[in-house]
């Protein structure tokens, strides 16, 4: 009997622990279906504390990258200013106190001074890796206006016309849209509410990156990055949006060499169009982690003299070789590939004949292997960089002794007759 009642007894409390959980789960279930979105119509910009909430750990990943720390506000952080103000310089003209907002902090470090609504890019840049200052657009006419030039790859969403921008640096919406749809999506609807590269063509993932790593100008108002591209980033063309510069409507000697690669940095989208990998669907995020500050490193072993910083800063997946290697396993050590076993498959096909600070600071993305040759027919190394003048051993040898080396490696490499064999590229 006592057995009994104790049954019985248990019995109703777990019937009513069953009940109150099961109202417990209703009243969180109608909390979410309170989601008012089910596309991304009309979405606009929430900031990267938004995204935050759900992604905790994308949000730190993104946190020590060089995107979030693209622009910095020097009051709020007085030590994101690097540059030297102590020692005497001609170039700089400004004074500490000007500076509102630094950008970069890598390679170069730009300045930006308030007058009225406006923000004007300063005329000096500090070059971080020799120390110095140089000028940044000194000649012209008018000061430059940052809305105008800059914004667009230095913020997150911005609206040139107001003058104003939700987010200091490239924020999570930089990349995925406009995310405040999302952050209130109807529950299963959360994939439509939001950008994801992974999701994409390889077409249109690189176009996301390629809306910053390019230039040219907005179609719609002139600006130097694509405006209207930021609501439309993954559904839209670029080039819809865009006027590209390129090497085959006359702009070539301004912003590209010669042989087709970039002069400048963020021209890497221009490069990559040329390659070989975007014609096989080998993107930007195949090779960069976007989130991540560093690569994975998977061997102490690293190959050339700058290998760890170079994949550091660029955030590579692995480090150089062992990268290009994670695609390229059949690559037979024959012709430059055989005297070259100790060094870099990026030394060769990713020269750095471009620049950020500083000439030959980055990479070319055309992957391109620059033939000592073509220095010889545009005559120079200051007309037309290669390859093998661009290491740090080859760079003082005279262009024609590099040349007579890789020919004497390719008689010595290759079947007769040898001359079918000369200038492929």
């Amino acid at each position: 009997m006592i057995i009994g009642v104790i049954f019985v007894f248990a019995l109703g409390i777990v019937v009513v622990t069953t009940i109150a959980l099961r109202k417990t789960e209703l009243t969180h279930l109608e909390v979410q279906l309170k989601g008012k979105y089910k596309d991304r119509v009309g979405a606009k910009f929430a900031g990267s504390e938004t995204c935050k909430r759900c992604h905790e750990r994308r949000y730190l990943e993104w946190k020590t990258s060089l995107h979030s720390r693209m622009m910095r506000d020097v009051k709020l952080d007085p030590l994101s200013n690097i540059s030297d103000f102590e020692t005497a310089s001609k170039t700089r003209t400004f004074k500490k106190e000007d500076i509102v907002y630094t950008l970069g902090s890598e390679w170069k470090q730009q300045y930006l001074k308030k007058e009225g609504d406006k923000l004007i890019v300063l005329p000096a840049q500090y070059n971080v890796s020799s120390g110095e200052w140089a000028p940044y657009f000194p000649d012209a006419p008018e000061k430059r206006d940052w809305f105008m030039e800059c914004a667009g790859c230095h913020a997150t969403g911005v609206d040139p016309e107001k003058k104003t921008f939700v987010e200091m640096g490239i924020g999570c919406e930089a990349c995925h849209g406009p995310g405040s749809n999302h952050a209130e999506a109807v529950p299963g609807y959360e994939i439509p509410t939001i950008i994801q590269a992974g999701r994409l063509t390889p077409a249109q993932a690189s176009q996301i990156c390629g809306s910053c790593h390019t230039r040219g100008r907005d179609k719609e108002g002139g600006y130097a990055y694509p405006v209207s591209y930021q609501y439309h980033k993954g559904e839209a063309n670029l080039r819809l949006h865009f006027n590209e510069v390129s090497p085959s409507n006359g702009q070539q000697s301004e912003y590209f060499w010669p042989s087709g690669e970039s002069k400048y940095s963020n021209q890497q989208y221009l490069d990559w169009r040329q390659s070989q990998h975007a014609k096989v669907g080998v993107v930007c995020v195949t090779c960069h982690n976007v989130h991540r500050a560093k690569s994975t490193l998977v061997s102490t072993e690293v190959s050339g003299p700058t290998g760890v910083l170079d994949a550091i800063i660029s955030k590579t997946r692995l480090f150089e070789d062992r990268l290009c290697k994670s695609c390229h396993t059949t690559v037979q050590y024959r012709y430059a590939h055989r005297i070259h076993t100790y060094g870099s498959c990026v030394g060769c096909h990713m020269p750095k004949v471009a620049k950020i600070g500083e000439a030959g600071d980055a990479h070319s993305h055309t992957f391109n292997f620059m033939y000592p040759e073509a220095t010889i027919k545009e005559g120079g190394l200051d007309k037309q960089p290669n390859a093998c003048n661009s290491c740090h051993h080859h760079k003082d040898k005279p262009v024609q002794d590099v040349v007579g080396f890789l020919e004497a490696v390719k008689q010595n490499d290759m079947p007769r007759p040898f001359t079918v064999h000369q200038g492929l590229r």
